[in-house]
């Protein structure tokens, strides 16, 4: 019964690690995968609205016909640019920062896997060779088995 309750206990930190792992780890990284998302869509509604105020100049051009945005300084356009070229800075800068977690976070599972799996295959072993060595000595069988 002792050699179970120590196979336990080691269990019972193995579990714990891999608790803490799907607990707190993995919900941080669909968080930062959310942020990036986010990020991403922003870039992306730029990107857009650039290419929709580049259409509505080329359109009034092929009319020959004045656009007032272009006629007053086209700031809005130039707003919507440097916003776009802020927005990608940050999602470069997201997107690196989100597949150096993504290698960190497979690095430790692999690592903390291995480590776990040893923990059990270790644990297991002695509860069955402490088990062994205790009903080796004791005599309850009259039986010899081979």
């Amino acid at each position: 019964e002792k050699f179970a309750i120590n196979a336990v206990k080691s269990l019972k930190r193995m579990v714990s690690d891999v608790r803490t792992f799907v607990n707190k780890v993995i919900p941080d990284m669909k968080m930062t995968i959310r942020k990036y998302l986010n990020v991403k869509f922003e870039y992306l509604s730029y990107c857009l609205k650039v290419k929709e105020l580049d259409d509505e100049e080329y359109t009034f051009l092929a009319l020959r016909e004045p656009l007032y945005r272009v006629e007053t300084g086209n700031y809005e356009y130039r707003l919507v640019l440097r916003c776009r070229q802020n927005s990608r800075a940050r999602f470069a800068k997201m997107r690196n920062d989100v597949m150096v977690k993504l290698e960190l976070l497979n690095n430790k599972h692999v690592q903390d896997m291995i480590k776990q799996l040893q923990v059990l295959v270790i644990s297991l072993s002695q509860y069955y060779k402490d088990s062994f060595e205790t009903l080796k000595e004791a005599k309850i069988f009259p039986i010899e088995l081979d």
